[in-house]
């Protein structure tokens, strides 16, 4: 028979072993977590924290002793049941203990990863890459379909500056569906924003559409111009099992 202090000293190692078992389920969870955001850093941190403040309650738990019983005549030695608590203890603290590693290992090789220009490392590209995206000052628009390709110039709300076309460019009928025209259409941009000396410190680039004008246009604005483009982005619109197509045509 276990005398009181015996039962009470039991019953803590027991629920601190539970705790460190819901513990462990969700700092190793969260091991394998290698967002590079701030946000997520500081929460590897404070985990990496708990973890060292649990490391410190389990080795305190499975070095206690359950204390002798005066009552029992087999009061000299301790008690059989106390073993396997201390045994589930040391594998819970392995298990913990391999998970902080983890966390640690996690974290470092991210910001290694963001911060080493060599070795294929991101460096100051991606601090910029992971942070608040900036505006940019002005937004071209490349919408190039198969018989024409339409260039609009326009601020940061989104306010047209100037709008070219193969057409306006001086090509008639057949020659706007080419990547020529993609080309002029862009110069003449280009001749307006001097024109109208237009300061562009940052471009976005939008493409839409798969004409022959679209890679064309984007070669023109870096031969002839010095623009900072910050972002290029492809806003082709995708049917989802939307508007039936046209019938195909018979030749």
């Amino acid at each position: 028979m276990l005398s009181t202090i015996s039962r009470q000293a039991l019953r803590a190692s027991h629920v601190r072993a539970m705790q460190s078992v819901g513990s462990i389920r969700y700092y190793s969870a969260g091991s394998n977590d290698n967002s590079n955001n701030n946000n997520d850093t500081n929460n590897t941190e404070n985990k990496s924290e708990s973890s060292e403040s649990l490391l410190s309650i389990l080795s305190s738990t499975s070095g206690t002793k359950t204390t002798p019983s005066s009552s029992s005549p087999s009061s000299d030695r301790p008690s059989s049941s106390s073993a396997p608590m201390s045994r589930g203890s040391e594998l819970i603290l392995e298990t913990l203990s391999r998970a902080t590693n983890r966390q640690q290992q996690s974290l470092k090789r991210s910001t290694g990863f963001l911060n080493s220009k060599s070795g294929g490392g991101l460096g100051d590209f991606g601090r910029h890459l992971f942070s608040e995206v900036q505006p940019c000052s002005h937004n071209i628009h490349i919408h190039a379909t198969m018989n024409n390709t339409i260039i609009t110039l326009s601020d940061s709300n989104g306010d047209p500056i100037t709008t070219q076309s193969a057409g306006t460019a001086g090509l008639k009928k057949s020659a706007r569906a080419g990547p020529e025209a993609g080309y002029q259409a862009m110069m003449k941009v280009i001749e307006k924003v001097e024109e109208k000396n237009v300061q562009i410190l940052s471009l976005h680039v939008l493409m839409k559409g798969f004409g022959p004008g679209r890679d064309s246009a984007f070669k023109a604005i870096r031969a002839k111009t010095n623009w900072d483009i910050k972002r290029i982005s492809d806003t082709t619109p995708i049917p989802f099992n939307g508007c039936r197509p046209p019938k195909a045509r018979r030749l």
